[in-house]
């Protein structure tokens, strides 16, 4: 597989070229990239004329959205890692100037160092055209507050973070409005949501749904049960596309891999399969991932703090057999009070003998959610040696997750951090962008982009429109119904379509989308 990125302007070509370099510049007008026509066919060489495209650079120069982050912590730093290639303008206060200049070093952001909710910096002009504010840091009050005052000062948007204040659905909405908060996160929701759906669907190590939710990603870890285990994509691309199934990417060993015909599908990879929602228990069976393989009658959860007690409360409702071990006896009075059928357990959630007493043996999940590292690899790994087959540790740091797949007994490992820093993202993407998905821990992402008559790219084929290398198109939805898009497909007015590209390939590509950018 040959990777190409490049950046030019007509007339000019500089090119980048990374990962295997075997590339040709023809002139200043050519360059041989890698295009495929369908899903099913190996990559090849074309020309692809700049003249296309007009550049965005000299014709339509999109202001950059401007966003204003307070609280630099781990999510904002997690965030701005993710934006910091994007048509932002970024600016990051907080009160912590250590914590500010390693962002400036990273990333050379604009920072400043305040206090969020002080009138004097809240009051500043350039609050006023600010599209969106950020209010993340530790404190939900201070997150509602700072959002208040920047709503008056003029800020189009606000997202607060809060994790501990509830509202009830009946004074969500006034107090919300009270505050001027436009979009409420709460991490442990968001943590709790994704756990939970893990158990659900067994072997889904991530998902998300786009084209108002006709169609689906879900990304699959492929285990000794999976049917197209050491096959390779030329020997069931056929398959796949007669069950109207896509493969986006593989995942594996924390790289991303866009599969040729000849990449077989080894154990332990990931793989991001495009499919029609309707059809996701079809995907499963087609996997091989039968019906023994999805019940789950008895999930343990080691650590009875808020998330712990979220996804216990989510599990009793789906009639699952809780069992929270919590090593506090006062918060474990609570939790018993709070919980209606769950099993609290008071002891420590690495003591061997202890979980052996609690049958721990007979768990089809185990979740370690302590706030603590080293806590959560301990029980995670005793549970494993216990025969548990799924096991998921609860991690502060991102770095550790590819590690915890791939070197231990571990299924998986999830960070808080960085699965909100995710879902903040969506809601920060250029206005081509309908909806958005990041894959995993890779830098690869899904975009929904909706066409309208400007879109420059329509009535060109596929293979004539020649996107950048590792583009694809996964779904082309028109007129309510999912097309798999082949080389001889054009787009047209009023389609929807999903892209799967790596993100530093999304200006070069979305200049193909971008209403105004006529073809000459």
């Amino acid at each position: 597989m040959f990777f190409i990125r490049a950046s030019f302007n007509i007339g000019a070509l500089s090119g980048e070229f990374i990962d295997n370099l075997d590339s040709i510049i023809l002139n200043q007008k050519e360059i041989l990239i890698v295009t495929i026509s369908t899903w099913a066919d190996c990559c090849r060489f074309k020309p692809f004329q700049l003249e296309n495209v007009q550049d965005s650079s000299k014709n339509h120069k999109n202001k950059p959205l401007k966003i204003i982050i307070a609280g630099a912590g781990e999510v904002g730093y997690h965030l701005i890692e993710d934006l910091y290639s994007e048509n932002v303008e970024i600016f990051v206060t907080d009160n912590d100037p250590e914590v500010l200049e390693k962002l400036k070093a990273d990333y050379q952001v604009q920072t400043e160092l305040a206090n969020i909710i002080d009138s004097s910096y809240l009051n500043r002009d350039h609050l006023e055209d600010a599209d969106l504010f950020l209010a993340i840091t530790n404190s939900d009050e201070t997150n509602m507050i700072a959002c208040k005052m920047a709503a008056e000062a003029g800020v189009k948007k606000t997202i607060c973070r809060i994790r501990q204040v509830d509202f009830s659905s009946a004074d969500k909405e006034f107090a919300l409005d009270t505050f001027g908060i436009d979009v409420v996160i709460n991490p442990i929701s968001i943590v709790a949501e994704e756990l939970y759906n893990l158990v659900l669907v067994p072997n889904v190590v991530d998902s998300h749904r786009f084209m108002e939710g006709s169609a689906s990603l879900a990304g699959y870890n492929i285990t000794e049960h999976a049917s197209i285990l050491n096959k390779s994509y030329g020997e069931i691309a056929e398959d796949l596309e007669n069950n109207f199934f896509q493969i986006a990417i593989i995942q594996r060993n924390a790289i991303p891999i866009v599969p040729s015909k000849d990449e077989r599908i080894e154990l332990g990879d990931i793989v991001y399969f495009y499919c029609r929602t309707t059809a996701y228990q079809a995907l499963r069976r087609y996997l091989g991932y039968t019906q023994r393989h999805l019940q789950v009658k008895r999930v343990f959860i080691n650590g009875g703090g808020p998330l712990g007690v979220n996804l216990a409360k989510r599990l009793e409702a789906s009639n699952i057999e809780v069992r929270i071990i919590e090593n506090d006896i006062k918060r474990s009075h609570q939790i018993s009070e709070i919980l209606g059928k769950t099993w609290v357990l008071n002891f420590d959630g690495t003591d061997k003998k202890q979980l052996i007493a609690a049958g721990i043996e007979y768990a089809d999940y185990f979740f370690s959610l302590t706030g603590n590292d080293q806590v959560n690899l301990s029980a995670c790994l005793i549970a494993a040696q216990h025969e548990v087959e799924r096991t998921l540790c609860l991690v502060k740091q991102p770095e550790l997750i590819p590690i915890l797949s791939q070197k231990t007994p571990i299924s998986l490992g999830i960070c808080p951090r960085l699965l909100t820093a995710r879902h903040l993202a969506r809601f920060i993407q250029d206005s081509t962008v309908f909806s958005y998905f990041s894959i995993g821990i890779t830098k690869f992402e899904v975009l929904e982009l909706n066409l309208d008559e400007s879109t420059p790219c329509l009535g060109i084929s596929l293979q004539d429109l020649q996107l950048p290398g590792d583009v694809r198109i996964g779904f082309i939805k028109r007129n309510n119904e999912l097309i798999i898009p082949t080389g001889d497909n054009s787009l047209l007015a009023g389609d929807s379509i999903l892209l799967t590209l790596h993100r530093m390939e999304r200006d070069q590509t979305l200049r193909y989308f971008k209403p105004g950018h006529t073809k000459k």
